[in-house]
């Protein structure tokens, strides 16, 4: 478990540490159980991106970055969602119908962008960002996040981190290659040693374009990985795009928060294989998702086409092209189809996050009801200067 600092964090994550680790090091926890800290080995590029992360912090946490006592589970929601949206770009900004991993209540974090979860755990928060979330967070999250945990956050720790490496044109990764891997002892660390199951998915004897998977691992154990065809699962059937993303949680293991540094390091040393190809700089976000908007665009075309293409060109006889696009467009200028959403930007689809105004669900915070807004609120709608500690934006 992580312990929090009052000193500014510090700057040496920048160079990479040459030491290696080892294979395992063991740590004994607050609670007497053993774990095993994960493999780390040098890298000095960026061989992965962080494609999910689940943190937990003690609800603690926002008491202090608000400097006042919360009162309500509604405070700590509207000053969560006020540091979130200074670390992702996107705060809170509806509650879900029930809650979720064992906490009471859920709520969406930006548009869909992850969860956060609060209640019944022992006084935690457990906030998600998924993988929409971390291709679509301001740049530069992993740093601020880091900031905000090593210097902030009461009791941090990583429950969960993906890790991802991807090889947009085909041309040294591949679902068949890592089964060669797998099959030469490429997934263990001991020569000899057992390996770890594998699971093919999808048509691996008779290719149909729809993607094939494999899997290496158990879902449930501390590290699992798997490797897919992602531009045939984005819809291009030609698509070499491959795509290898490791799952760590701290089940037997601790997280370390530097995760959030140096991903690369970790993602390396998951597997003996990983070497072969991490060398190479998976591509950036924007180009990732520059590429999925891509086929995904032109996948849509093709569907409204088959499926509807009969129709449209009998109405844009009947009515011609302005009126029959004005006839079956829909007009509200925040829908957007769900395949669509995480190529749009936020400022087109997000709902305003809770600290910024009035919520549905805060009805004793409507100025509309009668009820003046507490003193707290007028607090948190004042932006403070980026820094820490005071010049820091968490405080």
């Amino acid at each position: 478990m992580a312990e929090n600092s009052d000193s500014p964090p510090d700057d040496r994550w920048i160079s990479v540490c040459e030491e290696d680790l080892g294979e395992v090091e063991l740590v004994l926890t607050d609670s007497g159980k053993v774990k095993t800290m994960l493999v780390r080995r040098p890298a000095a590029n960026q061989g992965c991106v962080i494609d999910w992360v689940n943190f937990t912090v003690l609800e603690d946490t926002w008491f202090k970055t608000a400097r006042e006592h919360l009162i309500s589970d509604d405070q700590i929601i509207i000053e969560a969602s006020r540091q979130l949206e200074k670390i992702f770009g996107f705060g809170i900004t509806a509650k879900r119908e029930k809650g979720m991993n064992f906490y009471r209540e859920s709520w969406v974090l930006g548009d869909e962008m992850g969860f956060v979860c609060f209640g019944g755990q022992r006084s935690t928060m457990l906030i998600t960002l998924t993988g929409l979330g971390c291709i679509n967070a301001v740049a530069g999250w992993e740093k601020r996040l880091y900031d905000f945990l090593t210097t902030t956050a009461i009791r941090p720790s990583i429950s969960r981190i993906d890790l991802a490496h991807d090889d947009l044109n085909g041309e040294y990764l591949s679902v068949d290659w890592a089964e060669t891997q797998w099959l030469s002892g490429g997934f263990s660390f001991r020569q000899g040693g057992r390996p770890p199951e594998i699971q093919r998915v999808g048509n691996w004897h008779r290719p149909s374009g729809k993607g094939r998977t494999l899997t290496v691992g158990q879902r449930k154990s501390s590290k699992y990985c798997r490797f897919y065809e992602k531009g045939k699962k984005e819809g291009d059937k030609a698509s070499l795009w491959c795509r290898c993303e490791v799952e760590f949680k701290n089940t037997n293991s601790i997280i370390e928060l530097d995760v959030l540094l140096n991903p690369t390091a970790y993602f390396k040393g998951a597997y003996p294989c990983f070497s072969e190809f991490v060398a190479n700089d998976t591509p950036a976000r924007m180009r990732i998702k520059e590429r999925a908007a891509q086929i995904t665009v032109d996948d849509c075309i093709e569907i409204t086409k088959r499926q509807f293409g009969k129709y449209i060109r009998v109405l844009r006889g009947l009515f011609g092209d302005q009126e029959a696009l004005d006839l079956i467009t829909n007009h509200d200028e925040h829908a957007w189809p769900k395949r669509l959403k995480p190529h749009a930007s936020c400022e087109k689809t997000e709902r305003a996050p809770v600290h910024v105004e009035p919520h549905e669900h805060f009805p004793g915070l409507r100025e509309d009801a009668g009820l003046s807004i507490p003193s707290f609120i007028q607090f948190i709608k004042t932006v403070p200067s980026f820094g820490l500690n005071g010049e820091n934006g968490f405080a």
